[in-house]
């Protein structure tokens, strides 16, 4: 397994240094290979946020199959699973990009701090050449002798050194809210109290991400944090600002460039059964089922009840009006 991992590891060195031969800069080749490994693995991360949409959309007949079945755990877990083949759902999905980015991170950051790192003969060599250029000795002719440091060589914007953590934590800054922003965005903007309890708990995430931003190598944080934005423009293309845009109020409340999912509906079945099926006509987003529910009732709805009302009570008058003429008739023949 180590000898895999290794390999593993020296193949993203490998890469590393092929985007640093085209780019010059160590930076600029790690957004490089974070370009390209998330497009490598982007049919996967489409069709993991399509799934983790589709269970949001399901979680009212989740609900409703919670509430009957209950009591039978059996029959809870087959109709549940009934469910999810009918509308082929998985409900891991949503775990598989992020569980292959973990190897790749920790893979980038082994490779970038080998990269990186000093070996003790340049290191002594650059140590001699700082000290010796501090007392005004000519060092242009020793500077070639400065190797050995770094193979994935050049600053990038305010960092100096890739393989050590960022000194000014902005790295460290952008990971905690370029992560807290994708979180939100992968929620629904309209949750029950359950549902709003476990995006609270998962904004924790965010927070450890901040802790490696800020001890992490510089080049390893920058990787996550490109692979973040990514990920924002990801999932606004599946399901635009999501809950973000409870907060952010200049946010629209609606978004996405793909077509939205069509929305699952139960409607009264047999036997108390409950069938599930798509309503005719256009096709809804999540949102579009969910806003009613939040919303006052119109109340034109209330107007209509009542003149509806009014009317069933000037029919039963005029009935009366009509009876009571032929009591009267009876009783005096």
């Amino acid at each position: 397994m180590g000898n895999i991992w290794a390999i593993f590891v020296g193949f993203l060195e490998n890469v590393l240094l092929t985007f640093y031969g085209f780019t010059g800069n160590g930076g600029l080749a790690i957004i490089l290979f974070t370009v390209v490994a998330r497009l490598i693995i982007l049919p996967l991360t489409l069709k993991s946020l399509q799934s983790t949409r589709k269970m949001q959309e399901l979680q009212p007949q989740l609900k409703e199959l919670q509430r009957k079945h209950g009591k039978d755990q059996q029959k809870l877990t087959e109709e549940t699973m009934r469910l999810y083949r009918e509308y082929k759902v998985n409900p891991a999905g949503g775990c598989l990009p992020m569980l292959l980015q973990f190897p790749i991170f920790i893979g980038v950051y082994q490779a970038v701090l080998h990269l990186t790192q000093s070996s003790p003969a340049g290191h002594a060599v650059g140590t001699m050449i700082d000290v010796l250029a501090k007392n005004g000795v000519d060092v242009a002719s020793l500077a070639a002798q400065k190797i050995g440091q770094s193979q994935l060589g050049g600053g990038f914007l305010w960092l100096s050194d890739l393989g050590r953590p960022d000194p000014l934590y902005i790295l460290g800054v952008l990971s905690v809210v370029f992560q807290l922003i994708v979180q939100l965005m992968a929620t629904p903007r309209v949750q029950d109290p359950q549902q709003k309890a476990m995006t609270q708990s998962m904004l924790i995430l965010p927070l450890m991400f901040g802790y490696l931003g800020f001890t992490f190598p510089a080049g390893a944080v920058l990787y996550w944090v490109i692979g973040s934005v990514l990920s924002m423009i990801q999932q606004y293309v599946i399901s635009g600002w999501g809950s973000l845009a409870n907060y952010l109020k200049f946010l629209p409340t609606t978004g996405g460039l793909l077509p939205p999912t069509t929305p699952v509906v139960a409607t009264a079945g047999t036997a108390g059964s409950t069938i599930l099926e798509e309503p005719p006509g256009a096709k809804q987003s999540f949102w579009d089922v969910l806003n009613p529910l939040t919303e006052q009732s119109d109340p034109a709805d209330d107007t209509t009840t009542d003149e509806t009302t009014e009317q069933a009570l000037s029919e039963v008058r005029r009935q009366l009006n009509q009876e009571n003429p032929r009591r009267r008739k009876t009783r005096r023949s």
